[in-house]
């Protein structure tokens, strides 16, 4: 058999050559698309690709539609709760005084903060300073769950730029008491990684502060962090109230409905169908918790209050006026809002 030319053998060593370099340009030209293209793509979007709000909440004036936050006038109804079960709204200093002993450090100097000295931050929110760090408090619960803890609890739902390891501590008063019981804090990071508001990263934690003993309830607790126990001078403050719904056998509603941190607009007619939807699945009560809602849902928001049916809790994010976008303020306060929603109604909803 004849060999084939040398022109003919040449020819196809280059058609290889050039197909081989033309599929190394490809599989190039592609690598490098599937790296710039999502660059490209996670630029700054377009008007019509990007978010409808990506600036800060714009301030208001509280909505008629908040359901009311907690102040020391629902210390009278635990007290009223108290002296029914136990004869005595207020024990008497030699009965509370050795249990104070059993704290942790007397703080000597500490004192419960006036209200003057309470810092708030957008009408909900309790701020501690502790340095450079911030521990901005929420909500705190009365927690008598036999399966929670051998004894009850006080459970501290927070926004803080401490780390996860970070030392924390709990400030506990009694009604009647100048001096609190201190107790560590066992810090409970609830979910994610937080976001990030002026170089400080700031996370969802329950911080949960153990008692030596289920009577009497006490009244308030501040939060302090940090290696030291005792704020020092500057003392603390935040003073909030600790909420307590009475446990029992027959709880009153049957089914409760929690939703997470809301905002945005909506459709009236879409948020009437959703609640009548609910209401038609058994729902007796239903808990929105409003980030920033639209002002056109007011009316309906204020029909369904009004029917005792729909809770709107006030939650606006501590940094609203931070420039940073909007939606990662509400992903920052999800968790938050289902804790404070399950903790008010543990004994309420069945």
């Amino acid at each position: 058999m004849l060999a084939p030319p040398r022109h003919v053998t040449s020819q196809r060593v280059m058609g290889m050559r050039t197909m081989v370099t033309a599929i190394g340009i490809s599989a190039v030209i592609l690598s490098i698309s599937n790296v710039l293209l999502p660059l490209l793509r996670a630029k700054a979007p377009t008007l019509r690709d990007a978010p409808k709000t990506t600036q800060p909440a714009p301030s208001r004036s509280p909505p008629s539609y908040w359901h009311p936050r907690p102040t020391k006038s629902a210390e009278h109804v635990g007290a009223i709760w108290r002296w029914i079960r136990y004869g005595s709204a207020k024990p008497p200093d030699e009965e509370i005084l050795p249990i104070l002993d059993r704290g942790l450090s007397h703080c000597p100097g500490s004192r419960r903060p006036s209200d003057d000295e309470v810092v708030w931050v957008e009408s909900v929110w309790q701020l501690q300073y502790v340095g450079k760090e911030r521990i901005y408090v929420y909500s705190a619960y009365y927690d008598d769950r036999p399966g929670a803890c051998a004894l009850p609890s006080i459970r501290v739902l927070a926004l803080s730029t401490f780390r996860r390891n970070i030392s924390i501590t709990c400030a506990i008063w009694y009604a009647g008491v100048g001096r609190p019981y201190v107790v560590p804090a066992t810090v409970n990071d609830v979910a994610g990684s937080g976001y990030v508001f002026d170089r400080q990263n700031h996370r969802e934690y329950a911080y949960i502060c153990p008692l030596p003993t289920s009577w009497p309830v006490p009244a308030d607790v501040s939060v302090f962090g940090g290696t030291d126990a005792c704020p020092g001078v500057d003392g603390y403050s935040t003073l909030v109230p600790i909420q307590r719904t009475p446990a029992t056998e027959d709880p009153p509603v049957e089914f409760g409905v929690c939703v997470t941190a809301g905002y945005g607009y909506l459709e009236p007619e879409v948020l009437v169908e959703w609640m009548e939807l609910n209401r038609m699945y058994g729902a007796a009560e239903i808990n929105l918790y409003d980030t920033w809602y639209s002002q056109n849902m007011s009316k309906v928001f204020d029909y369904y209050r009004q029917l005792g049916v729909l809770m709107v809790h006030a939650l606006p994010h501590p940094r609203a006026s931070h420039s940073s976008w909007f939606f990662n303020k509400v992903r920052n306060l999800r968790i938050i809002a289902l804790n404070d929603c399950q903790l008010k109604y543990m004994y309420r909803y069945r």
